[in-house]
């Protein structure tokens, strides 16, 4: 028990990193289309008001992670047993090694390509890409779009995506390669309290919080958004990933 515990704080306090650059990831990607697209359509909206789009932008991506990371402590938590560590198969090692890595270069993988299909679709239409819009037209608006960007300026939209992307699988690789996670001898002042508290409760609540976004009784919800009358703004605030299944 006080094992597992150690390793999965040993994980845990890896995925803190992790989980910053993801959200690093996407408020940049906000920025982007804030330069990009909404800078044009603000209206005389005053500097506090654009900031609060990117503080509670932030609120909605915390959300989005908040979710991606529930599977995150089960994994962590089989993964930081004893029965698995000492494991001699090479299937459960290897899982060991890169499920995690895999995860997350999944994840983020969609987070990256939603964002970029959302910024297209945001440029012609002043609001999130949607489940609903994919189903009316398509990817329709991307050849639209990208012709009245340009094929170049288009083509550097669309590296810097996927250079985002491969450096957050370059940094999420480096960070949470769990053979490089050592038992270590555990301190004197380790108590088992402590072990639960950082290898158990303290990861549950913080993910818990995240994904509900708010410290009041119901959820983050789209009225969090709506920080002014610039409707373009109040969209840029969302994340692309907690608007897709909505619909505006």
């Amino acid at each position: 028990m006080m094992n597992a515990l150690n390793r999965s704080t040993q994980i845990f306090t890896k995925l803190m990193y992790v989980n910053g650059s993801v959200l690093f990831s996407m408020s940049l990607q906000r920025f982007v289309l804030f330069l990009i697209v909404v800078r044009h359509w603000l209206f005389g909206a005053d500097g506090l008001t654009i900031a609060m789009g990117f503080i509670n932008g932030a609120r909605f991506d915390l959300c989005v992670l908040g979710f991606l990371n529930l599977p995150v402590l089960f994994i962590v938590w089989i993964l930081s047993t004893d029965k698995v560590t000492n494991s001699t198969s090479k299937l459960v090692q290897l899982l060991r090694r890169w499920v995690l890595w895999i995860y997350f270069g999944v994840t983020t993988l969609i987070i990256h390509a939603l964002g970029l299909f959302d910024l297209m679709f945001f440029t012609a239409n002043r609001h999130r890409w949607t489940y609903y819009d994919w189903q009316d037209s398509g990817l329709s608006f991307v050849g639209e779009v990208a012709s009245g960007w340009g094929g170049l300026f288009t083509f550097g939209v669309i590296m810097l995506f996927i250079v985002l992307w491969l450096f957050r699988s370059i940094f999420t690789l480096y960070k949470v390669q769990l053979n490089s996670v050592s038992l270590g001898k555990l301190k004197a002042n380790e108590s088992k309290a402590a072990l639960v508290a950082t290898g158990f409760l303290l990861p549950l609540f913080i993910t818990a919080l995240a994904a509900r976004g708010t410290w009041t009784a119901h959820h983050i919800n789209i009225e969090h958004s709506e920080i002014s009358g610039v409707q373009a703004l109040n969209q840029m605030t969302l994340s692309p990933v907690w608007a897709f299944d909505k619909k505006f």
